[in-house]
Order: structure tokens, then sequence, then C-alpha cells
């Protein structure tokens, strides 16, 4: 593995059929035979299972008919062939493989005379479990793409009540190697080793488990050429984002970021957008609000300055709102529309309209995006545009229910991007960051702190920081992510929104300080080559 590539593109993270294209690459295109990927690969589990549990006598290995449970058989043989004493024995869930690798490695164990339990009855397995003190699982590999039911699911609950650790075997059988939905159900699992990368299924619900990704030897220009779409940020990544502070730079240098947010009720929205673009590094700030609630903003903010923008006293901007704030884009580097803006009519008139003409550099979040409920093709523009929905938000956008987006976080993200033509930060946990062009980022910062008001204000904000500061917008959005999941891993229970921004120059600095890794922090924890 290429650990310069890693540290400045970060983890490729392949679905099942890029890494099927990978690995009919590696045979028929550098003549690697398919048994020696699986040898090479259930020697890697078995030095992985030997390092992390070096007590274990009784393995268990669970296996199914595909490569998987190939993979499983390989295990098992090197485990016993390793040391005297380690006592494997294999357990086969449903049918036996009928061909190839996975056929000719269990025909292997047979003729050694392994001990081998094929399709066992509930008490049969029972009594397996509570003679191990370690489980394999290598029943699903990459390929499950329907939900485990019947037999092999009432399995896995015996399997899930024992007290034995669990190794995956890839990834956790059960869970969608795609999109990291539990299909029917899914396996525990305490380590997970994986074989040459990680699969997408794991870096978007990754499962609470150790995550080792073993080296097997794919070449890394085989894997470049594959054209992996979708990656996991690493600090290394996140680092050499982080736009320069020139020494003889002026509050001129760092960009202008204008942003148009507010209405009755909701002035903290656009304070808090206003004040994490100042964090973010932004060198000036200005809040276009509606004209009544100026004195509350000026009362609220201290290093941001106001437009006001007349509203005819209703406190929410309306159509006449418009000209004045097109000519105050025009004047600014960068446009943040949206956080607490409201829906009234009027304001949602003069949303479509502004968006219509002014084309530079944009973040659209909240209320920005209900205005275009229906219809992401009117967010299209020529300049620079990154749309922030949490999944709500991206449901009206879509005329897709919320359970649907939740089902498929990176595809949805994809073709919202692909419709609005812009990049599209989809929040929640693992944060997707989505490009028109359908490149990926899985954001591995962040968790349970970030769940509460404002801090999707406080990303937007950030985000506009980072484009008036010269970012592309992929860019600008996978750091904003990154950066905003750190500030909100160390919050306690009960902070605020406010607080994550104040944290944003720490964990700025955290960053910029950090030593070269090809972890990603909570996530990842690490990558080895089989001895």
């Amino acid at each position: 593995m290429n650990a310069h590539d890693l540290d400045t593109r970060g983890w490729p993270c392949p679905t099942a059929d890029e890494m099927r294209r990978i690995d009919t690459s590696a045979i028929r295109e550098r003549g690697i035979p398919g048994r020696v990927l699986m040898e090479t690969a259930g020697r890697a589990i078995a030095d992985g299972l030997r390092r992390h549990y070096p007590n274990a006598r009784r393995p268990l290995v669970v296996a199914g008919r595909g490569n998987n449970g190939g993979d499983g058989f390989v295990i098992a043989r090197v485990l016993r062939d390793a040391d005297d004493r380690l006592k494997p024995r294999v357990v086969v869930l449903g049918e036996l493989p009928t061909s190839g690798e996975a056929r000719e490695n269990f025909e292997l164990l047979v003729s050694m005379g392994m001990e081998v339990t094929i399709d066992p009855g509930e008490k049969e397995l029972q009594v397996l479990l509570e003679g191990s003190d370690l489980i394999v699982d290598a029943v699903f590999g990459v390929g499950l793409s329907r939900p485990v039911e019947g037999d092999i699911a009432r399995s896995f609950s015996q399997i899930d009540r024992t007290k034995c650790p669990v190794l995956a075997v890839d990834l956790p059988s059960g869970q969608s190697s795609d999109t990291g939905a539990v299909l029917g159900t899914r396996l525990r699992a305490d380590l997970v080793v994986t074989l040459g990368l990680p699969k997408l299924g794991l870096a978007l619900d990754p499962p609470n488990a150790e995550i080792w990704v073993a080296d097997i030897g794919l070449p890394w220009d085989l894997i470049e050429g594959k054209a992996i779409r979708a990656h996991v940020w690493t600090d290394a990544v996140a680092r050499r984002q982080l736009p320069d502070r020139i020494d003889d730079g002026h509050k001129g240098s760092f960009g202008h970021v204008f942003v148009v947010a507010g209405s009755e009720g909701k002035t903290g929205a656009a304070c808090l957008a206003a004040n994490a673009a100042i964090r973010g590094g932004a060198g000036l700030v200005t809040v276009a609000v509606p004209r009544s609630l100026n004195a509350i903003f000026e009362a609220k903010l201290t290093e941001p300055m106001t437009l006001p923008v007349e509203d005819d006293g209703r406190g929410y901007f309306v159509q006449g709102s418009l000209e004045q704030l097109i000519r105050g884009a025009e004047a600014r580097d960068v446009v943040v529309l949206g956080p607490g803006i409201g829906q009234d009519p009027q304001t949602v008139r003069m949303l479509h309209d502004l968006l219509g003409r002014w084309q530079g550099p944009t973040v659209v979040d909240a209320d920005g995006l209900n205005g275009f409920a229906g219809q992401p093709r009117a967010l299209r523009a020529n300049g620079a545009r990154v749309l922030t929905p949490h999944p709500g938000e991206a449901s009206r956008l879509l005329n897709v229910p919320v359970v649907e987006i939740q089902h498929d976080r990176v595809g949805h993200a994809r073709r919202l991007a692909e419709l609005a033509d812009a990049v599209v930060v989809l929040k929640g946990k693992g944060t997707i960051v989505a490009a028109p062009d359908g490149q990926v980022l899985i954001n591995p910062t962040g968790g349970p702190g970030l769940a509460t008001a404002g801090t999707g204000d406080v990303l937007a904000g950030l985000i506009g920081a980072l484009l008036g500061q010269g970012l592309e917008a992929f860019e600008a959005a996978g750091l904003s992510a990154y950066l905003h999941g750190l500030a909100g891993e160390h919050r306690n229970v009960g902070a605020s929104a406010s607080e994550v921004a104040e944290r944003i120059p720490v964990v700025w600095d955290q960053v910029r300080r950090a030593q070269e890794t090809s972890y990603a922090p909570g996530w990842l924890r690490r990558f080895y080559k089989p001895r």
C-alpha cells in the first residue's frame, strides 16, 4: 500500500463491484491466481487473529458457501499448521460450496482430517459454541445483497449470545458492503480484519469494533486504475487542505463572507453561522439581516458587521430585499444563505431570484434549501455551490422518504449533487460529501455530541470561510466537515453549538500539528502487513 497516496487522498473505500473489478484485474492482468488471493487473504486473517488474540486456543471458524467461507477454510488450516496449541474447528452454515477456490479449500480441510460440521442444528451449534474461546465470522463477504433470514439468522442469534469475542472476515456478516445497512441481521464483531482495502459499508456505519486493514499484496497502481470514487480522510489529508496564512496578510487577504440569514425568532442561526465564519479564518464577515431586527443583531454580534436590508417591518426577507442583497453579494467573496431565514412565500421567491442571479461561491443551508423542495435543478449555478442538507432537507429536495435517504446515504447524496450540479454535504452519522462527478468523501469525525440545535449553522459558516480563503468547493466542504466533527467530539453533553464554533481554532491547530498518519480518527485502528 502506498502510504503517500493514503496521506494525500485518504483511504479508498470500494463498493462490492469496485472490489470485484480489482480482484478480477489482479487475476487477469497481473496473473495472480484466484487460489493465491484466497490463500493470502486467509493467511492475513490468521495472522491478525494470532496478533490480537494470542491466548486463543479453541477458535471456531463459522463459514458460508462463498469466497468468504473459502477464506475461513484457509484460516482454519493455517492456524492448525502454525501452532500445535491451537485446535481450530469449522462449522459450515447452509450448503457447501460447489465449485471454485472455496470448494478446493474445503476439500483440502477434509483431506487433512480436520473437524468440520456441516449445517448444524441449534443444539449441535450450541455445543460447538460452548467449546470455543473465539469465533471467526467467515459467513458472508462483500457480495451479500439480500436480507439474512431463516436458519442462518437463527444461528447468528446464537453466536451473538455467546461471550466469545468475534473476529469478522472483511466485514461483519449481514452488513451491506455498499451502504453499511444491516441486511436482516448482522453478526456482532469485536475485531474486523478487512482485506486489502476498507469496504465502503464499513466507513459508512463502522461496527463497534477494532478495524484493521490487512495488506494482501494488491498492486497499488491497480487499485488506483479502478477509479474508486469514495474515500475516508485522515488527519494527514486534512492538514494538506488547510489554507495558508501568509505572513504579510491582512483582513482583506482571507475572504469576505456575506451571510444572508435570520428572521424573527431565528436570529441565533445567523449569528452562529457568522461567528463560525470568523472562527474558520475569514478576514471579514457581514451579515445581511431584516432591517427591523438589526438592533438584535448589533447586540449579539461583535466581530461580524451587519447590513440591514429592507423587510417592510415584517422581520423576514421580502421580495424588495433582492436588489440590496445582490449588491451586497457582489461586494463580497462568498455567500452563506439560509440559516434561520424562514419560509414565508416572499422569502422563498427572493431566494429563487437571488440564486438565479448570483453565480459566485455560495453555501445554501437550512431554509435556503427548503425553499427548493422538489426542485434541486433550480439550485444549479455557474459558480461553486455547496448544499448542506440534513436527511429531512434532502428528503424534501428529492421527494424521497427520509428512511430511504438513510438507507443509501451515498447514493442519494450523489444523486442530489448531480441534479443540482453542486457539492452536497449530507449531514448525520458519517457525513457524506459528494461532488457532481460522483466523488465522495465519508467524514470519520464527529458523533452524537453534534446532535443539538445550531451545529448545522456552524458548519455552513465554516464552509463559507474556507471558500472565501480560496479552497475549491469539494475540499472546503470536506475540510469543514472534518474540523466541525473534531470540534464536536470534545464537547460534553449539554454543551452548545456556540462551543463547537469556539473549538474550531483549537482543532485547526490540532490537525496542523498532527504527525503523519494513515489512520482515520475514531474509525481505522491499524494497517498492517502480515508476517
